[in-house]
């Protein structure tokens, strides 16, 4: 089962990755925040198949506050909805590793890295 889960969340990753390098033509900026946000993702992994829960607490942390800001200039519903869910699953992330809860953590970073791919998609077809 946990080498379902590590599997599962492995293929994740992979997804937001390429959806992540299609921001180049984009600013600079927008490109460095993006990859910190898959750095911190990446963090997030590596507690979640190590029960590191400071690591998960610290990736968790710093993607919440990255939720609390607005990345671009989007007034669409749809955004608004993808970033709002990104930042409540980044809080109940933080919730399961304060809890020491693998389970609900690796719930919750599946249910994140679900929304990072649809904004990611909803993004690339506007």
């Amino acid at each position: 089962m946990r080498l379902l889960i590590i599997t599962a969340l492995l293929l994740a990753t992979a997804v937001v990755v390429p959806a992540v390098r299609s921001f180049s033509e984009e600013s600079e900026p927008l490109e460095r925040e993006m990859q910190r946000k898959l750095e911190y993702s990446k963090q997030i992994l590596d507690g979640l198949v190590t029960e590191d829960f400071e690591k998960i607490r610290q990736g968790a942390r710093s993607l919440n506050e990255f939720g609390k800001r607005k990345w671009i200039e989007n007034e669409s519903a749809a955004y608004r909805t993808q970033n709002q869910v990104f930042w409540f699953t980044t809080g109940t992330l933080l919730m399961a590793a304060d809890n020491k809860n693998i389970d609900g953590a690796t719930l919750s970073y599946t249910q994140m890295t679900h929304s990072c791919v649809n904004c990611h998609k909803l993004l690339r077809r506007q």
